[in-house]
């Protein structure tokens, strides 16, 4: 994952309001929700939600789909697990132990 993919993707997750959205949709799955449902599960305001989702999908975190009763919107749940799995390789604990592990290497060799 390229370093500007990666820093917007964080940055669509940086606010708290987007974190209740996302998390909204990704218990709906791929049902999805519309704008109106989004709004009263978070509580934020109708617009709000619109302008938390449409940064969202500017980054392909948000898809929508049209309905005759109006856009739909689903997580793109592949790029999430995409995003978290490379966060924990690349940052989490996961680095933190092979780093130690090899340090420990380094030292029993010296």
């Amino acid at each position: 994952m390229e370093n500007r993919q990666l820093a917007r993707l964080l940055g669509a997750l940086s606010f708290e309001e987007r974190l209740r959205i996302i998390g909204s949709l990704i218990a709906a799955g791929n049902e999805g929700l519309s704008q109106t449902e989004l709004a009263e599960i978070t509580g934020l305001n109708p617009s709000s939600v619109w302008i938390h989702i449409d940064y969202m999908m500017g980054t392909d975190m948000v898809k929508s789909r049209p309905t005759p009763a109006g856009k739909i919107f689903t997580a793109d749940l592949q790029l999430l697990e995409e995003l978290f799995i490379f966060m924990n390789e690349n940052y989490g604990a996961g680095v933190r132990l092979v780093n130690r592990a090899a340090s420990k290497k380094a030292r029993v060799t010296e």
